[in-house]
């Protein structure tokens, strides 16, 4: 590992650029102002985790014809209805047979040492309970972001909870140190506008604001409390004041304004807009960072739903003309597909994928879009769990899951909303193509957990979507593991893989 003894300047960069359209008409994914008043979708992903429909935003003072908010523009996205919600409802212990597959990993994992980060579970100490396997399962790590001083590293990916990624790229020029660029950072303990309520981690950060290294680039995908956090955003601006510049989605500059961030270091993106980022002088060899889509929504509060826009981020490296770029991906909070059936997802050991020959609502089209147009990614950083909220709801009945009188509901009723990990592998798979060996790192789980069981539940559930799917599942990267599949990663708290 090389020591990081060099201290960065800022990066040099050029005008956002829009993308080139045949016509004068909007986006489809924007919401004009109107005459008629729209009515406000609210705190959409707070109370239950569906979301109401993008389509409607809180009325604007903007003059007729601008922009009001923003919508899901594809038939993908469906509002559950409540018959559909009613029939995605489950009581009882839950029997997900991926619940055991995870289980019978237990014997690869030794118990955390007494003196780590662990996980705050009741049953913790409970021999073989849930909280007791999630914590050898799932585990906390201090994390190491020092860059390898190899000259083949293209990459490397640091996992800091619940959707906070590092990435550090290799230095522009010789001598200088790595690149670093850092995704949807929370290290607050609830992620809610008050600190006494709204879900809290059961698995505390691996290091605090002041342990991350300097800071090139911070992006955030939309405003929801678990993604843009203003204390953590003031603590990397106040480290990283001489070089960081903060990248947001359309309508979040204000937010991040009135946090005492300054204008000229935050910088809004609409969906395919791109910039340049490079050494000073140097027009050729740097990063080009994409805005892309998201299926989601926004809100921050009872009446600004969708006022603000969600986002996906593609970076992409260019070292030298010789060199092939390297790509990277950041899914953000995204759907993928709504399914109605709560056999869905497939289950061990013989289930299958048939709903799609049933399955009115077409996957998502935005993520074949991508790579249709800027290329496939080499790294990919994936959410495969669905929203705290509903779990949060859960946690106010103090029983049992055989006797809650609070119910469950299936990952399918929220699939336009938030990916569970079958869709996750099926867009690793949409965004890699055929061909490319692709490298993914699952996020937005194992974090702001209720129950214990949602940890083994979603890695059993990524093991057997990547084993069905024709997917390498690991918890960390060899060197021969991209050999003939693309791989997915379940990594721990803290944990780096180098690529």
């Amino acid at each position: 590992m090389a020591p990081d003894s060099t201290v960065g300047k800022i990066l040099a960069i050029a005008p956002i650029s829009k993308p080139k359209s045949a016509s004068n008409t909007p986006p489809e994914h924007h919401v004009l102002s109107t005459s008629t008043a729209r009515k406000s979708s609210g705190w959409s992903s707070y109370l239950p985790s569906w979301s109401p429909s993008p389509g409607k935003t809180r009325p604007s003072l903007q003059p007729e014809g601008s922009i009001a908010g923003f919508r899901n523009p594809w038939p993908s996205w469906h509002k559950p209805t409540k018959t559909e919600v009613f029939n995605s409802l489950e009581w009882g212990a839950d029997t997900d047979p991926c619940i055991n597959l995870a289980a019978t990993h237990l014997c690869e994992f030794p118990e955390p040492s007494p003196a780590s980060k662990r996980p705050n579970f009741s049953d913790l100490e409970v021999v073989d309970s849930p909280g007791a396997k999630a914590a050898r399962l799932l585990q906390i790590q201090k994390p190491d972001f020092l860059f390898p001083s190899s000259v083949k590293t293209k990459a490397t990916a640091t996992w800091i909870g619940h959707a906070g990624a590092l990435v550090q790229l290799p230095p522009l020029t010789e001598g200088n140190r790595p690149l670093r660029f850092l995704f949807d950072p929370v290290f607050g303990m609830r992620c809610f506008p008050s600190e006494y309520f709204g879900p809290i981690r059961s698995y505390p950060p691996p290091c605090d604001v002041q342990d991350l290294p300097e800071i090139d680039a911070v992006f955030i995908s939309h405003n929801h409390y678990d993604h843009m956090d203003g204390e953590t955003l003031k603590g990397v601006w106040m480290k990283n004041k001489e070089i960081v510049r903060f990248f947001v989605p359309l309508g979040n500059k204000s937010t991040l304004v009135s946090w005492g961030l300054p204008e000229d270091r935050v910088f809004e993106m609409d969906w395919w807009d791109s910039t340049f980022v490079s050494s000073e002088g140097d027009s050729k060899i740097g990063v080009k960072i994409w805005c892309t889509p998201a299926q989601h929504n926004s809100a921050r509060n009872p009446v600004d739903g969708n006022y603000t826009l969600w986002s996906s981020w593609y970076l992409e490296q260019t070292r030298s003309p010789e060199k092939a770029s390297f790509k990277v991906f950041f899914g953000g909070d995204t759907g993928y597909q709504f399914h109605s059936s709560n056999a869905w997802p497939p289950s061990p050991p013989n289930g299958q994928d048939s709903e799609n020959k049933e399955n009115p609502y077409p996957p998502c089209p935005a993520f074949a879009e991508i790579r249709r147009r800027i290329g496939a990614p080499d790294l990919l950083i994936l959410p495969i769990s669905v929203g705290a909220s509903f779990a949060y709801l859960r946690s106010f009945f103090p029983f049992p899951d055989w006797g809650n009188p609070m119910p469950r509901h299936s990952e399918g009723v929220v699939g336009a909303n938030h990916m569970p990990p079958w869709d996750a592998v099926k867009v690793l798979l949409d965004m890699a193509g055929e061909n490319k060996k692709a490298v993914a790192i699952g996020m937005h789980w194992g974090t702001f957990v209720t129950d214990p069981v949602e940890v083994l539940k979603t890695l059993g559930q990524l093991e057997w979507a990547c084993q069905s799917q024709g997917v390498k599942f690991a918890r960390e990267l060899s060197d021969d593991d991209r050999k003939s599949h693309s791989v997915f990663l379940a990594l721990n708290h803290g944990q780096t893989v180098t690529l």
